[in-house]
């Protein structure tokens, strides 16, 4: 086997031995979920800085074991690792790269945060145009009367009619 993979390995196997026993701490409030789906059974809520232990990680979700509940699964986005306290003075960069194997997050404090519009620049943004076409296509996507009234069904849902609000201009201007 080549140096570089035998390398590579062990690193592999370390980050995963290192992750399986990792501590972490909710970073908010957050529902303790029996599997790893938003709409599965919540089993307890965790208060916020609840510490964990860290037991696998599936997709955007840990399967953690609090102290105070049964084991279960909680949003990745809401765990932070490296306990209370924050490194001001930065890695030497082999920690880091633990840390992005492990956790899927870098920086110093383990906490990855992404808000806004990737890919558009504010010049893209100035220069957009209106496109009717790509509105049309829209249309294909569309359901029947009878589509969502089957699927309402299956959803348990009941209808409510609602009365619609006069139009400004229909009503004179007045409220």
């Amino acid at each position: 086997m080549k140096r570089s993979h035998v390398l590579f390995f062990s690193l592999f196997i370390l980050s995963q031995m290192s992750y399986a026993a990792d501590t972490a701490q909710t970073l908010t409030s957050t529902e303790l979920k029996k599997e790893p789906f938003a709409d599965a059974l919540t089993i307890a809520t965790l208060a916020a800085s609840t510490t964990v232990d860290v037991v696998k990680r599936q997709g955007g979700w840990m399967q953690v074991k609090p102290a105070s509940a049964a084991e279960g699964w909680v949003k990745m986005t809401s765990i932070k690792f490296g306990g209370t306290t924050t490194n001001t003075k930065g890695d030497s960069g082999l920690g880091s790269l633990l840390n992005v194997a492990n956790t899927g997050r870098s920086g110093n404090t383990g906490v990855t945060v992404a808000t806004g519009v990737r890919g558009l620049s504010p010049e893209d943004m100035k220069n957009a145009q209106p496109a009717p076409e790509a509105v049309k296509k829209l249309d294909d996507f569309a359901a029947t009367k009878s589509q969502a009234e089957s699927l309402a069904s299956k959803g348990k849902l009941s209808s409510h009619k609602i009365d619609y609000l006069a139009d400004a201009k229909s009503s004179g201007g007045k409220k």
